[in-house]
């Protein structure tokens, strides 16, 4: 039996305000980066890819899934068909709440967003490494603030050449310092994580490479996904790549043809195996199992359809949190873990102070898998103004007549 949270008053008060502390992060971020110019997410800000994502679930499933939330049985499932398929927006993203060149240590987030059949959202929220930055959620928030402090840093005298490494050194001095003023004695141990982390990112070639969830509850078991490529791809990088060489191998691979992931299901099987109080532990995964396909689909990225996706991957919310427990039909206050839980109220507190697009605006795409046109108006009205603000956004060019930047 795993251990599940049951949160006290006292307890819920304290994650609470650790989650008030994010607008001021969003503030921070504003303040010390000239690209960012109005609240946006206080992690992941930057957009790699985003568009439609398809998800079929296997015809086996494990006990503990099979009829909680997309898991749905042969029962359920769509007459004459074996499977059940979902249509969805994926994003892929850097770490950091602050755009900077592809080349610089980070890590790579993967967003995979459904509806169930009840109506309820179920978000997969992942990176490109099978460890938590930190083990507590006060130290995540302390790494937030640091890396927020960080943003923008340059040195006096302009940078060392166009990998921009003189400000990614003074970037990463400043970081250091200001998690030893945040986090304490446990600024060391997360600082030598956190490097260790980034550097899959420092090698990569592509974006399309493996990631993992934190832990959800699935009926009386914890356990977490690993989002794997069905190629392996990512070589080590060229010596000196394009500052956006992710970005535009992606481009490339969807252009030429769909990017599919196996998703797998790792299930707690003890602390010494599957840590759930060392987060930071790697999980052993000899042990896991095929559950799902997700589909990036084959596409033109430079066709307004595309387009108004990649916007939508942009501009709406996601959730960690979102995530249906067991086939009770009965939504928890909070997850099942006090980290999910903190990063629950964190994201929703992020996308409160940046304006995320309203869920209800944008339903009808899990439905009919299309942008309606009241959709596209809000989704271009958004850009428009963040690109006249000299705000950050997907590079897209001037949608409305389909030209490129």
């Amino acid at each position: 039996m795993s251990r599940f949270f049951d949160p006290s008053p006292k307890d819920r008060r304290a994650l609470e305000r650790l989650a008030d502390e994010i607008p001021g992060i969003q503030e921070t971020l504003v303040e010390n980066h000239k690209q960012l110019r109005l609240p946006d997410r206080v992690a992941h800000q930057q957009q790699i890819a985003g568009g439609k994502v398809f998800l079929r679930i296997a015809e086996h499933l494990p006990q503990e899934l099979e009829g909680v939330g997309l898991f749905q049985p042969p029962a359920n499932r769509p007459p004459g068909g074996s499977r059940v398929e979902y249509t969805g927006i994926g994003r892929v993203s850097t770490g950091l709440g602050c755009p900077h060149i592809e080349t610089d240590p980070d890590f790579l987030g993967l967003m995979l967003a459904f509806r169930a059949p009840d109506g309820r959202r179920v978000d997969f929220i992942a990176i490109n490494d099978p460890t938590a930055p930190t083990d507590h959620a006060e130290d995540f928030i302390a790494l937030l603030r640091a890396t927020a402090d960080a943003a923008g840093a340059e040195v006096p005298f302009g940078d060392l050449g166009k990998l921009d490494l003189g400000n990614l050194l003074a970037s990463q001095s400043k970081l250091l310092l200001s998690l030893a003023r945040h986090a304490g004695t446990h600024a060391p141990r997360i600082a030598a994580h956190v490097v260790k982390q980034t550097t899959r990112t420092v090698l990569s070639s592509s974006a399309y490479q493996t990631y993992w969830t934190g832990v959800v509850r699935a009926r009386n078991l914890l356990g977490k996904f690993a989002i794997v490529p069905t190629e392996d791809v990512n070589a080590h990088r060229e010596f000196a790549p394009r500052g956006n060489h992710l970005s535009m191998d992606w481009k490339k691979r969807q252009s030429n043809g769909p990017l599919d992931f196996r998703l797998y299901w790792i299930p707690f099987r003890s602390e010494r195996e599957t840590p759930l109080e060392k987060l930071s532990k790697e999980w052993k995964e000899e042990h896991r199992t095929l559950v799902g396909t997700a589909t990036f689909p084959q596409n033109d990225p430079e066709t307004r359809d595309a387009k108004l996706l990649a916007l939508l991957a942009s501009e709406m919310g996601a959730n960690p949190g979102n995530w249906i427990e067991d086939d009770s039909g009965q939504s928890p206050d909070l997850p099942a873990t006090d980290f999910t839980a903190a990063r629950f109220l964190v994201y929703r507190k992020s996308q409160q102070g940046r304006g995320a697009l309203p869920e209800g605006s944008y339903s009808t795409y899990f439905e009919r898998g299309e942008v309606s046109r009241e959709l596209a108006d809000e989704l271009v009205r958004r850009y428009e103004h963040k690109r006249a603000a000299g705000h950050a956004v997907p590079a897209l060019g001037d949608i409305a007549s389909g030209e490129a930047v």
